[in-house]
């Protein structure tokens, strides 16, 4: 019960969660709590842990690929010839260059492993 009516000395369900299908597949556990300062008690959900993420890590074996560092060469002399300017700092540049890199190598990765 979540409610306690001191008028009438008597408990009820009157707090409701609602939610919906496609929601109550993610719901771990729910319970409803004890209250000493209310005469509401919670109502407590738990949702299902998401897997996380992992960080992205290169895949070295590419690293002896021939036609991994002849790509490479490539995409940095294009990258820095169209990014090393004086008006940007070596620090935004190595930041960019490490986001532009990481795309190559994913892409080239993906579709090497198709």
């Amino acid at each position: 019960y979540t409610f306690y009516s001191n008028r009438h000395s008597s408990w009820s369900r009157i707090d409701m969660v609602w939610i919906s299908g496609e929601l109550f597949s993610n719901i771990y556990d729910i319970d409803i709590g004890t209250s000493t300062w209310a005469d509401h008690n919670p109502i407590m959900v738990v949702w299902k842990g998401q897997k996380k993420r992992t960080r992205w890590t290169l895949n070295n074996t590419i690293l002896k690929e021939d036609n991994f560092k002849s790509k490479m060469e490539k995409e940095l002399i294009f990258f820095f010839k169209e990014n090393k300017k004086e008006e940007i700092s070596l620090q935004n540049l190595w930041d960019t260059m490490k986001a532009y890199t990481r795309g190559i190598i994913i892409d080239y990765t993906r579709k090497r492993n198709i």
